[in-house]
């Protein structure tokens, strides 16, 4: 059998599968708009209400409690589910474990379980699709909500950064995120030819994200962009859309741009800043400034991992060793008052030694694997969308972890987990039906 017999072979059996399941999900016609207005929640509010996302987090997993019912419906789960489930699980598995051996408080369990807190999200969500336009509207209105409250905090409250109700770092690359979602809702939108006024809201959804971004002045978020939009554009050429690259790429330059010539123009006034930061750090050894700091931590992790490869130090183990050196006169104060070292990957290889790191890689490797692998059997145009948005989701995490230790806080934990999860249902075929792409 030829490798496209087979593709659509499998694709065949997955529509099977799905169809057998309708007249269960029949019985409880509701869920499926209780799991899209949860998933409407989890974005729209997100960055506007202080732990906005946790709301719709919360509804998917007590409408979980409904899959508990005797005659429940019987979803089957494929191989890659559980490969998915697998990469969430093997996270927390590994980092409790690690935790034991530190004689970690409770609370450093916190984050982990989180990953398993959204498997039953998972598996809702899989036995009740969400509509498709629920994440994307979702992100849009999230998008324009961090972009007015961006800017009001900007012009009314004189912040030099703005960040909502968190830092912001965590604020610009959420933000970030949320425009890159709410322009996959822009492409949707011009491809499926929605009115207008879908079209004008998802396009200020991402000018609004952008802007916010900006305004955060959280360069690691710019990395994400360029990760994304290259992603994007490759994808686009792929479906025969090249000269709507060339014309994107080109509105896209010019704005950059006007954005970096534009008198105090924060991006500019940022990239500046990291310039004379690293020139301060190494000719001066200077770690008081932002980079110069995070390079100091670098350095300091660097020295610390290959001591304990095997387990790590431990998040208080870390610090205490941090501590020592800047006692002994081998680090500078600036980095003293730091619980991470603002850097995904050296962080948990410090912490938590090669298994901590592997586990970390898993996380994001596996869930890449399987979306660029739907993404390529999917038939549907839904289903390679989300797909897609789900390679862009781990790569901006991935970009993300160069300079912040993103699953360090509850809103980085929970926006992969649930998006994920997401995500991967939305991937998966659906039956060709008016509520699946309005």
């Amino acid at each position: 059998m030829t490798g496209r017999k087979r593709r659509f072979a499998r694709v065949r059996i997955h529509y099977n599968a799905h169809f057998l399941t309708q007249a269960d999900r029949a019985s409880l016609p509701y869920m499926s708009f209780y799991s899209a207005l949860a998933v409407f929640l989890l974005l729209a509010i997100s960055l506007v209400v202080p732990s906005g996302f946790s709301l719709g987090a919360l509804m998917l997993v007590l409408g979980a409690v409904v899959l508990l019912r005797r005659n429940r419906p019987h979803t089957r789960l494929g191989r890659d589910d559980w490969l998915m489930m697998l990469a969430l699980l093997s996270y927390f598995f590994v980092n409790a474990a690690l935790n034991l051996a530190h004689h970690a408080p409770g609370r450093e369990y916190d984050a982990p379980l989180r990953f398993v807190i959204a498997l039953p999200a998972l598996y809702l969500l899989r036995t009740y699709p969400p509509r498709p336009a629920a994440l994307w509207t979702g992100a849009a209105v999230g998008a324009l909500g961090a972009g007015l409250l961006s800017l009001w905090q900007w012009l009314a409250e004189g912040a030099e950064r703005p960040g909502g109700s968190t830092n912001p770092i965590q604020y610009g690359n959420i933000a970030a995120l949320l425009a890159i979602l709410a322009a996959c809702g822009l492409a949707r939108a011009i491809r499926l030819q929605h009115a207008l006024r879908w079209k004008l809201l998802y396009a200020a959804g991402v000018i609004a994200a952008l802007m916010a971004t900006l305004l955060s002045g959280s360069r690691g978020s710019w990395l994400a962009l360029p990760v994304c939009a290259v992603m994007a554009a490759w994808l686009l050429v792929r479906a025969g859309y090249t000269r709507l690259v060339r014309q994107l790429g080109a509105a896209a330059l010019a704005v950059l741009v006007g954005l970096v010539l534009l008198p105090q123009s924060p991006l500019s006034d940022r990239m500046r800043l990291a310039l004379a930061e690293t020139d301060g750090y190494v000719q001066r050894a200077d770690a008081q400034s932002s980079v110069g700091a995070r390079l100091e931590m670098w350095r300091i992790g660097l020295q610390l991992a290959p001591q304990h490869l095997l387990a790590g130090w431990g998040k208080q183990g870390m610090v205490e060793a941090k501590h020592e050196m800047v006692v002994q006169g081998r680090a500078s104060p600036s980095v003293d008052d730091h619980t991470h070292l603002h850097n995904e990957y050296l962080d948990a290889l410090v912490k938590r030694g090669i298994p901590g790191l592997a586990a970390l890689l898993v996380l994001y490797l596996l869930p890449l694997w399987l979306f660029r692998r739907q993404r390529r059997l999917a038939a549907g145009y839904e289903a390679r969308l989300a797909a897609s948005a789900g390679v862009m989701l781990v790569l901006s995490y991935l970009a993300f972890g160069l300079t912040q230790a993103f699953l360090t806080h509850n809103n980085g934990v929970m926006l992969y987990a649930f998006l994920c999860s997401i995500l991967w249902a939305m991937c998966q075929e659906q039956p060709d039906h008016p509520a699946n792409t309005a």
